[in-house]
């Protein structure tokens, strides 16, 4: 879990996406690695504008986009041009969120180490998907190039790798988001197994059982404040990345669906962007379901703490925990579950087939 964290880290401070660098478990930003991010964004914000204008072009001069929806490519490289300049340009926000990130996870590892716990296996699991599908969308963008546009002019071939690269900030970014809540969502599976075998074990001191019970209250109380803190600071950025996923599957479904059905398309390009299609789409839904199995944990029931006797400190933290809920919003507007997901992409196939549905009227005159 470590090495992919480390290098996590490494790549997306190659692209610009942070100035920190973790040494030793420890993040810490230079002058160097200030000024480099700084410069990476710059480029990146002054050159990927004609990038993408030159990819939207060569998509409409390609011939199999109908003539009339010659728009699609540049709303789409548009959109996904904007989500980008904001992430780079919240780039502070993000990096100060990873110091508060640090110290709960120092203090959550130093409890689990002290007490001998494990993680939950079925935590383990989703972090191996979600970074299966980051390097795999991440891969496939990058290894595009040099099966596509390999022996192409060099300067071409270095504008299709700023575009594919800054593709890849949009993924990179919603798994920063994805780990930040994954860390929460195992301290709170932590804290509950925790307070089961304080409640459930017998004690000898009740003093020994108090200070249990106070460590676990300040590891609750602070990873509900990173939590609120988290969703406060990094929804604008998750509205964003929302957005820009449903206008990408959208328009992605209809062309995919427009180039499987073109005589002679490559059976290569077909299956690569299937699976591009479909692994994305497993990427963003893992956001969703992070976020609600946080709050399922967060909000798991104690009725069975409240059977038979009860110290005065167990008392105070049943309270304390029954009054604290996560209501996490994005931007005050809805909450980020599996149902959330589910609605989004009802919508995007209802507006696929709209799309669809233009295509063969419009074929008909």
């Amino acid at each position: 879990m470590r090495r992919i964290a480390l290098i996590y880290n490494r790549y997306v401070m190659v692209i610009g996406m942070t100035s920190y660098l973790a040494v030793g478990g420890v993040f810490k930003q230079t002058k160097i690695t200030q000024a480099y991010a700084l410069v990476i964004n710059a480029f990146t914000l002054v050159l990927l504008p004609k990038a993408l204008w030159e990819a939207s072009q060569s998509m409409i001069m390609a011939g199999w986009l109908p003539p009339f929806m010659w728009i699609i490519p540049y709303i789409q490289n548009s959109i996904s041009y904007a989500v980008i300049a904001y992430t780079l340009i919240s780039r502070c926000y993000r990096d100060a969120m990873l110091l508060d990130l640090e110290l709960v996870i120092k203090q959550l590892n130093r409890e689990m180490s002290r007490t001998g716990k494990q993680m939950n296996s079925k935590l383990q699991r989703i972090f191996l998907l979600k970074t299966f599908t980051l390097t795999y969308l991440c891969c496939a963008y990058i290894m595009a190039i040099f099966f596509w546009r390999w022996g192409d002019s060099w300067i071409y071939l270095m504008k299709t790798l700023l575009m594919n690269m800054s593709f890849n900030i949009l993924i990179a970014s919603t798994y920063f988001y994805f780990v930040t809540l994954w860390q929460i969502a195992r301290g709170y599976d932590f804290v509950n197994q925790r307070l089961q075998e304080i409640t459930t074990s017998e004690w000898d001191d009740l003093k020994e059982q108090v200070e249990e019970l106070r460590s676990l209250w300040a590891l609750h109380t602070n990873l509900s404040r990173t939590a609120k803190r988290i969703n406060r600071h990094y929804g604008p950025q998750m509205l964003a990345s929302r957005f820009d996923h449903f206008i990408f599957s959208i328009m992605n479904g209809y062309m995919g669906m427009i180039y499987a059905h073109r005589p002679g398309g490559s059976s290569v390009e077909k299956v690569y962007g299937f699976f591009l299609y479909i692994i994305r789409s497993l990427d963003f839904f893992l956001n969703d379901y992070i976020c609600d199995l946080m709050t399922q944990y967060q909000s798991e029931p104690k009725s069975t703490l409240t059977e038979g006797h009860m110290s005065k400190e167990l008392s105070s933290y049943v309270i304390y925990e029954h009054s604290i809920r996560l209501n996490l919003l994005v931007c005050g507007l809805y909450p980020a579950n599996r149902n959330r997901w589910l609605h989004m992409i009802i919508s995007i196939i209802v507006h696929s087939i709209l799309l669809l549905q233009f295509h063969m009227v419009m074929n008909q005159k």
